[in-house]
């Protein structure tokens, strides 16, 4: 809501001078009714009155003097009726035309009263002019709902006063003396005074004169004339400014300061010209250009700042910090550095269009001048922390059977000199075709499918690494039948596949051939039973299930060690994980696999909502033979490497995971993966939330990785005498975050991570929040990790600022800080400022 609220409100109004009343007084007279049910400490009540039929006149009195042709007058209670609007009066003049007697124009005074559903006007005088449609009423009091009940006007309503009202032209409104504010009348915080206000409904724009801000009656902002919307089309015009600092890791940006233009240029599209001064750098200019068609929706965000004042600084601090380095990757970092422009630019586009049923794209391109443009500029902490932006269009088609995917995939990644971490650069699929089918219930009740694809790999060399990495085109097809059996109490599902694959490669040594097949026959049997019974706990019914499952799956071995990984991992090992039949996440491997994996789940489902209470879940895997097949051939490349002992072993680590949700307020989630052999946890994650409405929020988090902190500089396999020292690498991190009201309208947001075993914290939010129904304030600091440098922790800074005057606007000189909260308080839906 802006002050276009105000004047739109306004316009319904036929304004009462109550200068001189208390506020006291003008509650009685408004009908404000005191009462502890809501934030505001009350409500208007709302009177009942009579509707008419739309342009059928009602006119009623006590006393009356009928002139056919003269001036009636109407005394005693004086009530005029008129579609859904009441006007009530001690007295009423009517005037009608000398010669047809029609009636042209009334006036009404002493007490005059207007009703209309959810307004309120209280006036001492008005002029109607039914001939020449023009109308005046003057020394006004008034209050109007802006979101509107039945029968009780509750926040957020308006009030105020005005010496004079007058409308001259259909739809064009003028105001003398006006008041306005959302607070409760006994008490305004804040109340907006302009000498003059016209609104144009026609054009939907209105002009101010002479316009004052007061804050418990002190004037703390004026302006002589201001030009605003006044209905909720977009209007060009310029936005609030946006006012900070900035000051990251070695990157100082000064204070700066941005005022955003908004051009409406079209119905469907529209750009924000945003012109920003950094007190350090210079004059950056960056635009937002939106637009909307039938088909598709996107936006293009480009951002440039000419010769940065601080950028050559910055260079020479890290040339003396890292010119000694024997570290080919910082030497390299520095160079590129060295060489980029003091021009700093940015650019992101985003498009989605749906071409027909089964045809739609999207584009997701991101680009930064150098490698330091977010630290430096971002003002969103999560953007900060990213090192690797999307560069990707994809053309999608679905059908019945048929599925294609088109993609250009490639990412821009960051090397920052000033951070110890060595971010790799990503293989780009130039371009990736994929091409699916499906046909299930065939005859026999067969199901045939087929998933097929055509890759291209390239890839740049990470700066400081001379290492030809190996490119070429990848082809893969992966036909496959299956034959399932469904009983209520009995699944079994029989599938074999065969997936075959070609690599054309350049780049390999002499030894790797450029031309490699591979065909591997896929076989897999998964089969369950599900019983149920009714049980009852504490006097509570429920559904109770046993679920058990075998899962069997066979791939005989082929020597894929030739084979350059272009895009798969190890995935992680999950209770999902255990039934799936190649534990690598892309297709550069196959693993070699003779096992079955034993599983149960149970569940408790509530009779009368039907809604799931606990699910658990636990499975193991029991391997026939040992894995040849790894994802790299030594240690130095990856902990996946032939000698691994976990490659040997005859049992999986045990798999859990368990979903309670113990009440409608409370909820965990746990899973953990526990090896019997070293009788030690591999992996656990422990989440419970308690959530009783969206300002009541808390979370909290448990994350346990064996040998899995980044940070650490710990390299560690899996070799039994090497647990030790994996102990000094094992992730241990929790989580906390909250969002909780203190006092009455008093409320507290926050959140701290952190990494228990390198001893630094990887978010910490902290904020104060005042919400009154008129009127609300939030402040929100924090910091993020974003690596290390030098070995020390780097964080990125950050503060909002947001001031809201209900139906009047907000001030938020650091952007909304809504969206930083959601992202880093889980359930957060506070909607902080607002009144429904």
């Amino acid at each position: 809501m802006r002050l276009c609220t105000l004047l739109l409100l306004l316009a319904l109004a036929f304004p009462y001078e109550a200068y001189s009343l208390s506020n006291q007084n003008i509650s009685e007279k408004l009908g404000w009714i005191e009462s502890q049910d809501n934030r505001c400490g009350g409500y208007y009540r709302e009177a009942p009155f009579l509707l008419t039929e739309a342009n059928k006149l009602k006119i009623t009195s006590n006393q009356y003097s009928i002139a056919q042709h003269g001036i009636s007058t109407l005394e005693g209670k004086v009530t005029l009726n008129y579609a859904s609007r009441q006007i009530i009066a001690n007295k009423a003049y009517l005037y009608r035309d000398p010669i047809t007697g029609k009636l042209t124009a009334i006036d009404m005074s002493d007490a005059l009263q207007l009703s209309e559903p959810h307004t309120l006007i209280l006036a001492q005088k008005g002029h109607v002019d039914i001939k020449t449609k023009t109308n005046s009423l003057s020394d006004i009091i008034y209050r109007t709902s802006i979101y509107q009940h039945t029968h009780q006007i509750q926040p957020l309503s308006a009030w105020g006063q005005a010496k004079q009202y007058f409308q001259a032209e259909p739809k064009i409104y003028n105001f003398d003396e006006v008041s306005y504010t959302t607070c409760p009348p006994a008490h305004p915080v804040w109340q907006v005074k302009a000498s003059h206000i016209e609104l144009n409904k026609e054009t939907g724009r209105g002009s101010a004169q002479n316009a004052r801000l007061l804050v418990k009656n002190i004037p703390i902002f004026y302006t002589p004339y201001m030009n605003f919307p006044i209905d909720h089309h977009r209007k060009t015009g310029f936005l609030w400014p946006t006012i900070g600092s900035l000051n990251r890791n070695n990157s100082y940006s000064g204070y700066y300061v941005g005022v955003p233009f908004y051009w409406n240029m079209a119905p469907n599209y529209d750009t924000t010209i945003t012109p920003t001064f950094y007190s350090e750098r210079g004059l950056q200019l960056a635009d937002l250009f939106r637009y909307l068609t039938p088909n598709s929706n996107g936006n293009i965000r480009i951002s440039v700042l000419p010769d940065d004042r601080y950028f050559p600084i910055f260079k020479e601090k890290q040339e003396q910090n890292y010119s000694a380095s024997t570290d080919p990757f910082k030497q390299a970092e520095l160079n590129n550095l060295q060489a980029d422009s003091n021009t700093r630019s940015s650019l992101s586009f985003q498009h989605e269009t749906r071409f027909n049923d089964h045809w739609s794209g999207n584009i997701d391109y991101n680009y930064v001048s150098d490698d330091y443009f977010l630290e430096d500029f971002s003002k969103n902490l999560t953007e900060n922390a990213q090192n690797q932006l999307p560069q990707q269009g994809e053309l999608n088609y679905a059908g019945e059977h048929w599925s294609f995917t088109g993609r250009l995939q490639g990412y821009q990644t960051l090397h920052p000199v000033d951070v110890d971490s060595v971010f790799t650069n990503q293989y780009t699929r130039f371009p990736q075709l994929l091409l699916g089918g499906d046909y299930p219930n065939q005859w026999g009740g067969l199901h045939y499918f087929i998933n097929t694809e055509a890759t291209h790999f390239d890839i740049r060399n990470t700066p400081g690494d001379s290492t030809k990495l190996p490119i070429g085109d990848r082809i893969h097809a992966q036909p496959g039948i299956e034959l399932p059996f469904n009983w209520p109490f009995l699944y079994l599902n029989s599938r074999a596949q065969i997936a075959l694959t070609e690599y054309e490669l350049a780049h390999v040594d002499n030894v790797t051939p450029k031309h490699q097949d591979r065909g591997l026959p896929i076989f897999d049997i998964s089969s369950g039973l599900y019983l149920d019974h009714d049980i009852n706990f504490f006097q509570h019914a429920y559904l109770h299930t046993l679920e058990p499952q075998i899962y069997y799956v066979y791939i005989p071995y082929r020597n894929q060690a030739e084979i350059p990984v272009f895009d798969t991992t190890v995935n992680t090992l999950t209770y999902d994980q255990l039934f799936i039949y190649n534990r690598f996440s892309g297709i550069d491997r196959i693993n070699d696999a003779n096992h079955v994996t034993i599983g149960v789940t149970t569940r408790l489902i509530d009779q009368y909502t039907g809604m799931e209470r606990l699910r658990a879940g636990i499975g193991e895997i029991i391997y026939f033979k040992n894995r040849a097949v790894t994802l790299c051939e030594t240690p130095d490349v990856c902990t996946d490497y032939p000698d691994n002992n976990d490659n040997k072993r005859r049992l999986s680590p045990v798999s859990g995971v368990l979903n309670y949700n113990m009440t409608e307020n409370w909820s965990a989630i746990a899973n953990a993966i526990w090896d019997p052999q070293t009788k030690e946890l591999d992996n656990q994650t422990v989440a419970i939330r308690y959530k009783r409405d969206a300002e009541r929020v808390i979370n909290f988090g448990f994350n346990y990785v064996r040998n899995g902190d980044p940070f650490a500089g710990i390299i560690v396999n899996s070799n039994p005498e090497q647990s030790g020292k994996g102990n000094q690498n094992n992730l241990k991190l929790t989580d906390l975050s909250f969002s909780w009201p203190l006092a009455e309208n008093w409320g507290v947001v926050g959140r701290w991570s952190e990494d228990w075993n390198t001893l630094h914290f990887q978010n910490l939010f902290y904020g104060l929040q005042y919400d009154s129904c008129c009127w609300s304030a939030q402040f929100v600091a924090g910091r993020t990790f974003t690596g290390i440098q030098l070995n020390r922790p780097q964080y990125a800074n950050q503060f909002y600022f947001q001031v809201t005057l209900k139906g009047l606007g907000t001030f938020n000189p650091k952007g909304d800080p809504t969206a930083t909260l959601r992202n880093n308080i889980s359930g957060y839906e506070s909607q902080f400022g607002q009144d429904l």
